[in-house]
């Protein structure tokens, strides 16, 4: 059953919208027509506030969606493929396809979306001192001026060093530099995150019963979420050192249909084009074994205008020029032959015939989730 509802695409990105929005819309709606917009510009026509509390309600979504997108944007530079784009109970979430290789892609991703909302509430603002100073209307200026507070609001409270908000995957991000490793990082971000949840369930409700009802339960459930996702990030950050038993098998990456003695560079750079994740192409000899692989950096040294004329054979490196593993083998004995820390492949070679290629990158990924 899908929770949300897609609304479009927007810079290739799908949006969608939960259910849940509904309800928050609904009571975004009745704070600004019935209490916030009478208050700052008493005696208008009720319709005045009802209709500003449609166009505050809109414009609040599209700045969420504008959060996200800053996300987005920052992600797909750095080379992250976004998936979804879905608005939600408490904010918006850029559904991403794997996370960034690095620390710092990782903290320009997460500072992004707090940036974009801190340039709409500035954008917002601005906005509102030029009505003021113009002498305009007063809903229009109470309106302006509750959309750059909620996205101040918005962005200060991603800043929250709790994982998984922006703030806590830029905390991660630091960790992991310091550390150099990801999963302890992630552990102690989510364990920070857990923390901070407490400490907004019990600030909602000393408002709750000091200041506002209102405010205080929205801290609170904010609260009860943070510590439910900080938990499962928690848990999945836990080492699983069985899956030190995984076998080469399981891991290996599938490699493309080899290619002929007399193709070409355009060739090569179509059958990698086609399957990114392989980090060369096997290439057939005269005899139609395969004694050479074409890896993808080689490419470079050819020049776009002539690789449809340069054969791929002038670009070959020996196959046995590469170790060899066999597909029974668990990650953990290859580790103890190949070592960490390296960057390497290894060839999986079944009944003497080349099937698939271990990735020292995908060695290192599940040593990440095995290892404390």
């Amino acid at each position: 059953m899908r929770t949300h509802l897609t609304l479009g695409r927007l810079l290739g990105v799908p949006i969608g919208i939960n259910w849940g929005v509904v309800a928050v819309c609904a009571l975004l709606f009745w704070s600004l027509a019935f209490v916030s917009l009478p208050n700052v510009a008493p005696s208008h026509p009720t319709s005045a506030y009802w209709f500003a509390g449609v166009v505050g309600v809109i414009t609040f979504m599209v700045s969420l969606v504008g959060h996200e997108l800053g996300h987005s944007y920052v992600a797909q530079r750095n080379d992250v493929r976004v998936v979804e784009i879905t608005l939600w109970l408490f904010g918006g979430v850029a559904k991403l396809e794997g996370e960034a290789d690095d620390p710092g892609a990782e903290f320009r991703i997460a500072a992004a979306g707090p940036l974009a909302s801190g340039v709409i509430a500035a954008v917002s603002a601005g906005a509102a001192a030029l009505v003021s100073r113009l002498d305009g209307n007063r809903v229009l200026y109470g309106l302006l001026v509750w959309l750059a507070a909620i996205n101040v609001v918005l962005a200060v409270s991603n800043l929250l060093p709790a994982f998984p908000l922006d703030g806590g995957r830029m905390l991660r991000s630091y960790l992991w530099r310091r550390r150099g490793r990801k999963g302890p990082a992630t552990r102690i971000a989510a364990m920070i995150g857990q923390v901070l949840a407490v400490g907004l369930v019990v600030a909602g409700l000393v408002l709750g019963f000091r200041m506002s009802w209102w405010t205080g339960a929205w801290t609170a459930a904010l609260g009860l979420f943070l510590f439910a996702a900080a938990r499962a990030e928690w848990s999945a950050a836990q080492a699983r050192p069985e899956l030190l038993e995984e076998t080469v098998e399981r891991i290996s990456r599938p490699l493309p249909e080899p290619l002929g003695p007399s193709s070409s560079v355009a060739d090569l750079e179509r059958a990698l084009r086609h399957d990114p994740r392989a980090p060369f192409v096997p290439l057939v000899d005269d005899r139609g074994e395969i004694s050479s692989v074409l890896v993808r950096e080689s490419i470079r040294r050819v020049q776009p205008a002539n690789r449809a004329q340069v054969p791929v054979r002038s670009l070959a490196m020996p196959l046995v020029g590469l170790p060899r593993v066999d597909p029974t083998e668990t990650v953990a004995h290859v580790v103890d032959q190949m070592g960490r820390g390296s960057d390497w492949w290894a060839v999986v070679v079944v009944d003497g015939s080349l099937t698939s290629v271990l990735c020292s990158e995908d060695v290192e990924s599940l040593l990440e989730l095995a290892t404390p």
